[in-house]
């Protein structure tokens, strides 16, 4: 049996902080233990909330702006049981007889609680609009392991296991109807995988997509915007903070911890490119990451890092589909966005000015109005069928 990676002395806790800052995306705060114990107590939630922060530092700002008062609560909220038992946490706005169903699917190390801004507008748009019969239901979901969903064992941290989630979703929660399918990051390559593992859902059930500040594949040749030399460390160190994040949970977190401000650092540099971006943005993210475990930010990795979907987009040529990217995104570089729009050839392609890869809370009016006008092309197809 080979025996796992030593731990360098005297240097642990810096290998564990650069690699879950550079290459594990800027995995936690200080708020961390706490928004875990929070994830875990509870299946009814996917974003932090003001009675859920009251032993989070900087809980006050939180739970003030960028969420602010109006947040939208959900109409309902529901447990998928996915394929393996693994229970998903559902919340929906809007009535269920909604004409149209749309699906978020949020990205790495987040929650459903990053389309906090799309839930707020677009449910007051679409699920509420001017007193007559509402045109959409908006359906978020945490993926496993991540925000207030179940976990499941290290060996279905995969792509092809959230195309499976997804499917269970759709089952349990869109059994009739069309969907349009929204992803973030992760997110995005989930629904490229569901579109490899269930094609024929795609121009039937699937009528639109959009895949916001995501990839198809290569993703293990990125370098953050990071230097030639600190490229080369972060590929020596990584493997090693992936090993101590999996084998040794505790010890990463308490090194997450102590790290916080660094962290902290990280998360502003990687997520934001906005020079005037709300602090309180920075400490939202922070906390959603800081409330998924290293072990599952450690599991996830080695499918990312390995990722390939660009052979699963051709389901997606036959739906209206909306590609958007930051044109700062230093996570995942707008040309990931621009080698799925060529694969996609009709794809409607949107780059974000002074945006990084958090663009759906940087940039929420224009991620909202490029989501808006795929679904009037959404609905314009729909109307030339019948």
């Amino acid at each position: 049996m080979a025996r796992p990676p030593q731990l360098p002395h005297p240097s642990a806790h810096t290998v564990g902080v650069v690699g879950a800052v550079v290459g594990l995306a800027a995995a936690g705060t200080a708020a961390g233990v706490a928004l875990t114990r929070i994830a875990r107590r509870r299946l009814d939630i996917g974003r932090p909330r003001a009675a859920d922060l009251a032993g989070v530092p900087d809980a006050e700002l939180l739970a003030s702006d960028p969420l602010g008062p109006e947040a939208r609560a959900a109409d309902r909220t529901a447990v998928v049981r996915a394929d393996d038992g693994v229970p998903l946490a559902v919340e929906e706005v809007g009535p269920a007889d909604a004409p149209l169903t749309v699906v978020f699917v949020h990205g790495y190390t987040l929650s459903m609680g990053s389309w906090a801004f799309q839930r707020r507008s677009l449910g007051a748009q679409l699920a509420t609009a001017n007193g007559h019969r509402p045109t959409a239901r908006l359906v978020f979901y945490d993926q496993r392991g991540h925000g207030a969903s179940g976990r499941g064992p290290g060996e279905h941290s995969t792509i092809e296991q959230l195309a499976r989630d997804l499917a269970a979703v759709l089952e349990a929660r869109v059994p009739r109807g069309p969907v349009v399918l929204v992803g973030h990051s992760m997110g995005g390559m989930t629904l490229m995988g569901l579109a490899a593992l269930r094609p024929e859902l795609f121009g039937t059930r699937v009528v639109g997509a959009a895949l916001l500040s995501t990839s198809s594949g290569n993703l293990a040749d990125l370098d953050f915007g990071l230097p030639e030399f600190l490229t080369r460390v972060r590929a020596a160190v990584l493997p090693v903070a992936a090993w101590t994040m999996r084998r040794r949970p505790a010890f990463a977190e308490g090194t997450r911890r102590l790290a916080a401000d660094l962290v902290s650092i990280a998360t502003r540099s990687l997520s934001f490119a906005s020079a005037d971006v709300d602090p309180a943005l920075v400490q939202y993210v922070d906390a959603m990451i800081a409330g998924t475990p290293v072990d599952v930010i450690a599991e996830f990795y080695p499918s990312l890092a390995g990722l390939d979907e660009t052979g699963s987009l051709e389901p997606m040529r036959r739906i209206p589909t909306l590609v958007l990217t930051g044109d700062a995104d230093r996570m995942i570089p707008k040309e990931h966005s621009e080698l799925i729009v060529e694969r996609l050839q009709d794809a409607e392609f949107v780059v974000v000015p002074d945006a990084g890869h958090m663009v759906l809370l940087e940039k929420p009016d224009v991620v909202d109005a490029a989501l808006t006008d795929l679904l009037r092309r959404v609905a314009a197809a729909q109307q030339a069928e019948r």
